[in-house]
């Protein structure tokens, strides 16, 4: 991610140049995608401040978030670029229709890009203060190979460079190396301390930079003078959410008058559904939507059948799909089986969307929107109908005492439409608890939905738990992304002195259902 910090962070008059002249393509050809190694290859030497301050600014705070103990502090004194250029090779690229309602013509483009780099002269100089005495070290000699997502917004409100956000992540663990050299020795017993910081910075770069995070770039302001804007975001998890869509058509290979029932199942995981179609002349259609944790988990069965009551039932045939496969090439998949004796066919149809990320992470009382940092432009789904909500329950103030001797045991249950999706664990003894829960679910109606959020204290059996307070959210328009909002509960209770304040995050995600 280092050289693409590298290249859009150049000062506006170096990027300013004619994209033409040195590409041979418009920068909105991003079909051909030829144009982004050129334009790598004519901006890798350049050097300028905004280069050291960028990279400094991401990488110092990351190494001292994530290195061990014994090392108290990491500065990076000194950054030099190699002169061997990143190469993007392996490119797919697919459009995405936005998703959004927004002013102005914009497109997102996602590229699926295997990149890599081999520099012998790049180099990070850092100084690694250890107890009692300061070490110089240098990271040189850097490779790596890896297939990046890229994800990019163009859009025609933005004068230069035409493109206002980026998102690059890896897809997976790309293969790195490089050497840790001891600079200035000093007279102490350094032996295994360049092991030490060798095998510090390749568990921050490799397991937790390289792969896990997230890179966002914020273009928007750069044709206006203005700076790029960096943030480099933790995966939340490794795992790969998303919606797996299953349309599975049911019809006759030939016309006839003849009627029997058809068995049908979907099955992803531990989840399945199974419908009896009753197939005529017309086709029957069973639809059914998988919201999944990871696609690299699981396998999505489909299967038809008549099924008989005394002898053995007749299968029709069946399909599987490994969503492996799907998840980062999000194709359509469309499968048919026939069984002419029965004169059935049955296709299958399944889509997969990766969910949209939420950029949203609580540590302990703190909640980090890291969307707020990067202008993400795209905040209005244009279906408010069928999706994903995720619902976060984060903390609480001014909770009131059970009794004279203690605090209460509060927890939160919510509703949406009258049914239970979440209930959080108890705090026990707190009137400010921390309650860190999150849900995600799907749903075919955002608009006008019934969002409960219910705050109780926890008795023991068998008295009953005591009501706190309430909140009821009838989602609209301006609910499609709240974060870290507090909601003031009612309650019935005459002896408060002061609100009851419930924060949490609502978060609407437009997919396609069926």
């Amino acid at each position: 991610m280092l050289w693409l910090l590298f290249l859009l962070s150049c000062s506006p008059c170096t990027l300013g140049c004619d994209l033409s002249a040195n590409t041979g393509v418009s920068v909105m050809d991003y079909t051909s995608m030829q144009w982004l190694n050129n334009i790598i290859s004519s901006w890798y030497y350049v050097n300028n401040d905004q280069v050291h301050r960028v990279v400094k600014t991401v990488l110092e705070r990351e190494l001292n978030d994530l290195t061990p103990d014994i090392i108290e502090k990491i500065t990076l004194e000194e950054c030099t670029f190699g002169t061997d250029t990143p190469e993007i090779k392996g490119i797919k690229t697919r459009i995405v229709e936005m998703p959004c309602l927004m002013k102005g013509k914009q497109q997102k483009v996602v590229i699926d890009a295997i990149v890599s780099i081999d520099a012998p002269d790049f180099e990070f100089k850092l100084g690694v203060q250890v107890p009692l005495v300061t070490l110089r070290a240098s990271v040189q000699k850097i490779s790596f190979t890896g297939n990046l997502r890229i994800t990019v917004l163009f859009s025609d409100q933005i004068t230069f460079p035409g493109v206002q956000n980026i998102c690059i992540t890896f897809t997976d663990r790309p293969e790195l190396g490089f050497n840790v050299e001891l600079l200035d020795l000093i007279d102490i017993d350094t032996i295994g301390v360049d092991k030490l910081i060798s095998d510090a910075i390749e568990d921050v770069l490799a397991k937790q930079l390289v792969y896990p995070g997230r890179l966002y770039v914020d273009l928007s302001q750069l044709g206006s003078g203005g700076e790029v804007g960096v943030v480099l975001m933790p995966r939340i998890s490794d795992q790969h959410p998303g919606v797996v869509t299953t349309r599975v058509r049911v019809s006759r290979i030939t016309t006839t008058t003849d009627t029997n029932k058809v068995e049908v199942s979907a099955k992803l995981g531990d989840e399945e559904e199974e419908q009896t179609l009753e197939l005529k002349t017309d086709e029957r259609i069973m639809a059914h939507n998988f919201l999944i944790k990871d696609f690299d988990e699981y396998d999505l069965n489909v299967k038809a059948w008549e099924s008989r009551l005394i002898f053995k039932d007749i299968p029709y045939g069946n399909v599987k799909v490994d969503l492996a496969d799907m998840e980062f090439t999000l194709p359509s998949v469309t499968e048919t089986f026939t069984n002419e004796e029965k004169n059935v066919r049955v296709t299958v149809e399944v889509n997969a969307y990766l969910l949209p990320l939420i950029a949203l992470v609580q540590k302990d009382g703190q909640v980090e929107d890291y969307q707020s940092k990067f202008n993400a432009g795209c905040v209005q789904p244009a279906d408010l109908n069928t999706g994903v909500l995720y619902v976060h329950v984060h903390s609480a103030k001014g909770i009131p005492s059970a009794d004279d001797r203690s605090k209460a045991d509060p927890f939160v249950t919510v509703y949406y439409n009258g049914k239970e999706v979440l209930k959080t664990a108890e705090v026990s003894n707190s009137d400010a608890p921390i309650f860190n829960e999150r849900v995600e679910f799907l749903t075919q109606k955002f608009i006008g939905s019934k969002l409960t959020f219910k705050v109780d204290d926890n008795d023991v059996w068998p008295n009953s738990d005591d009501p706190i307070g309430a909140y009821n959210m009838i989602l609209s328009q301006e609910d499609v992304r709240k974060v870290n909002t507090g909601l003031t509960l009612e309650t019935q209770r005459k002896d408060l002195t002061k609100d009851v304040i419930l924060y949490v995050s609502v978060v609407f995600r437009s997919v396609p259902l069926v």
